[in-house]
């Protein structure tokens, strides 16, 4: 009897320390998505929030509103390109750090939350965010220049 709750006591300790947040290492960093005004959309927003963790992620959570309903989508950090100068978001950066999380599908009423993990070492050079369809990935309906 003794080793079962001795057994139980470890079973709850590990899975408490399992639960815990992860330790952060800066501050939460919220920038507003930005209307590239694509055609098909009516005024999309949201926001990008991300904060940097202990041991070298970046923890990213999008959430936008006026997409397109039941409609697949996928992010990216990019860096600055060379087709804009002026407007980071038209640049046309390569992607940095993969995608942020994965290819998420929009709800009946055009919302979206994406979230995901990097590596911020491979975000260093990162200067924008943009959500593209996932069907064709020149549709980027929002974009939000860090």
């Amino acid at each position: 009897m003794k080793k079962r709750a001795l057994l139980a006591l470890v079973g709850t300790v590990a899975l408490a320390s399992c639960n815990q947040a992860p330790d952060v290492s800066g501050k939460s960093v919220t920038k507003t998505f930005t209307d590239q005004k694509l055609a098909g959309y009516t005024t999309p927003s949201g926001t990008a929030v991300f904060v940097d963790l202990t041991g070298g992620d970046r923890r990213t959570t999008l959430t936008v509103k006026g997409l397109k309903p039941n409609t697949d989508y996928l992010a990216h950090y990019h860096k600055m390109g060379t087709a804009s100068t002026t407007d980071t978001c038209k640049s046309n950066g390569d992607v940095v750090g993969g995608m942020i999380g994965m290819t998420t599908k929009s709800n009946a009423s055009g919302d979206l939350t994406i979230k995901g993990f990097q590596m911020t070492a491979d975000l260093k050079d990162a200067k924008y965010i943009n959500v593209h369809e996932a069907s064709a990935l020149a549709n980027v309906p929002v974009c939000a220049p860090l």
